[in-house]
Parts: structure tokens; sequence; C-alpha cells
């Protein structure tokens, strides 16, 4: 029912050196490439009223409609500091992509400010997000397809592009009256775990996932399901594995940089609300890493 679109490319060489462009395997080292979002044109997500408020400000939830663009001035700051970004990257000689400008209101998406929502590179591989949420289906095929096509014309890496959904998507099946409740991280027997998405197909956020060597650590969330995760294990490179973090029931809603942050190699900070010690050094990683929780 799902496919997985790979795509194997030659090797590149990079014009400065001899190394291939794609080339990660942890959160802290030196940067030779990125790629810094664009924040012209998004529009507040809008899925099911159970997701929004499972993963929104409360005070918020108003907004989160169907193509109603963010406020202008917002928009025009964020778009700025993007664009400042990139340029301090490019100054330190980083090379830098940007996404393709998109009017996300008309297109009915959120937004390509949020490349880490979106793309993960492992090893020589970079992979898609299989999202969740509707409003995000197109987002890099809108956004960073001309990326995609510069990589693969002229560069060595394995692409997975997201699973093709045949059929109705069945992500929020049985979940309309969900509030979000008691979670058991989806490994306790349940289909969904009171998370906001059910089990049924595929379901993650490349930025529900860190590198830390050939160990990739990662969370269930209210867009990411077991699932998922399988899947994410299916695609890895050889010697690579995934590992899930036991998180606190009910707070880990979404995205791992809000559980845990490396500083470096062997220096990690984590939310002890979110996630203990002990549960950290559970993962041979970082047992000898030097952990501390955040104030």
């Amino acid at each position: 029912e799902f496919l997985a679109n790979h795509i194997l490319f030659p090797t590149y060489q990079m014009a400065t050196n001899s190394m291939p462009l794609i080339s990660a395997d942890n959160e802290w080292s030196p940067l030779k490439a990125v790629i810094v979002g664009r924040a012209e044109h998004s529009a507040f997500p809008s899925e099911p009223p159970h997701m929004m408020a499972a993963t929104m400000v409360k005070q918020y939830l108003a907004e989160f409609r169907h193509k109603n663009p963010f406020p202008a001035e917002i928009l025009e700051k964020a778009q700025q500091e993007l664009d400042n970004f990139a340029a301090v990257l490019e100054q330190h000689g980083v090379r830098v992509y940007r996404p393709r400008e998109v009017d996300w209101v008309k297109a009915g998406g959120y937004t390509g400010a949020m490349p880490r929502d979106a793309l993960m590179t492992v090893g020589n591989t970079l992979i898609e997000s299989a999202f969740a949420w509707r409003c995000r289906r197109d987002e890099v095929q809108l956004a960073y397809t001309d990326i995609l096509d510069q990589l693969s014309s002229s560069g060595s890496a394995r692409i997975y592009r997201a699973p093709v959904i045949v059929g109705e998507d069945t992500v929020y099946d049985g979940l309309a009256n969900e509030t979000n409740g008691d979670h058991d991280n989806g490994v306790n027997g349940s289909d969904n775990g009171g998370w906001a998405i059910n089990n049924s197909r595929p379901a993650f956020d490349t930025a529900d996932f860190m590198r830390f060597g050939k160990t990739i650590i990662g969370q269930i969330s209210n867009v990411t399901n077991p699932k998922g995760v399988q899947y994410l294990q299916a695609i890895v490179p050889e010697g690579y594995t995934v590992e899930i973090l036991k998180t606190t029931e009910g707070l880990t809603t979404r995205h791992i940089d809000a559980t845990i942050v490396p500083l470096r190699r062997g220096l990690m900070i984590y939310v002890p609300d979110r996630v203990s010690e002990e549960s950290i050094r559970q993962h041979a990683v970082f047992r000898d890493w030097e952990l501390h929780p955040y104030p």
C-alpha cells in the first residue's frame, strides 16, 4: 500500500575537494552545506481540531484554519532573519541552498521555513518525511524539488522520497474525538497510544530524530508513529540503527529538539519533564556522555 521512491545517484565531487556533498552522521560537526528555509507566504497549518489541540498553543487555535496566512509583519521579519542567517553561513564558507518561493496560502500548505522538519541526511542518504499532516504532504515537492534535482544530477546521494499513499489516508481514522490524553509511546500494545495519529501507515517528521554517529535517536510523538520508525529503520544506510527514547507520557508533542539537545560530542542538555536521565542512559551511545537537565 505504501511505495518508497528510491533513487541511486553516481558519485559527486565538490568543486573545492573530493568529499561527497551529502555526508552527515551527527548534529555538531562543522557545516559544509545546508538548506536554509523561506518564510514568505506561509499559512497556519490546518489539520483536524484534535491534532491542533494536541500540538499548538491553545490561545491561537482559532487561527489554524485552511489557507489562513500568517500576519505579513511576522513573515517579513522571519524572512529577514532567514536571509541574514544564510548570508552569515555563506560568509563562513558554507554552501547554502534555499527552497523555491511558494505561495503556501494558494497551495493550501504550510511553510517552506523549516527544512529540518522535511528532510534529513543520514550518511550519504537524504530522507524525506512521511508527514502525518496533510497540509505538508506536498511541501517537499513544491519547495525542494529544485534542490533534489540539483543533487541528483551532480552528487552522490541516495534519495528516499516519502512513501506514496494509495487511496484514502487513514492516519486520523477513529481519532476525531481524541483529546491527547494518556500516552504509552505506542509500544505497549495499543494502536495509537493516545497520540493524535494512529499507526495505520508510516508517519514521521525527520525533526523527531537526531544523529549520534551510527545511532539515530528518535521519539514517538503526535506526528511520528511506530510504523514510521520501522520505515525509517528500513531505509537508513547499512550499519545505522534507529532507537526510540522512552519519554514522559503526554509531553513529547512533536520534534525531539524540544526533548534533548546535544551541544557537542559528549555533552547534552535534556528537558527533565519530558525524558529522564535514566531513560537516556539506557541507550549505549549516551552512557559516557555528560548530561545536564534544562533548568
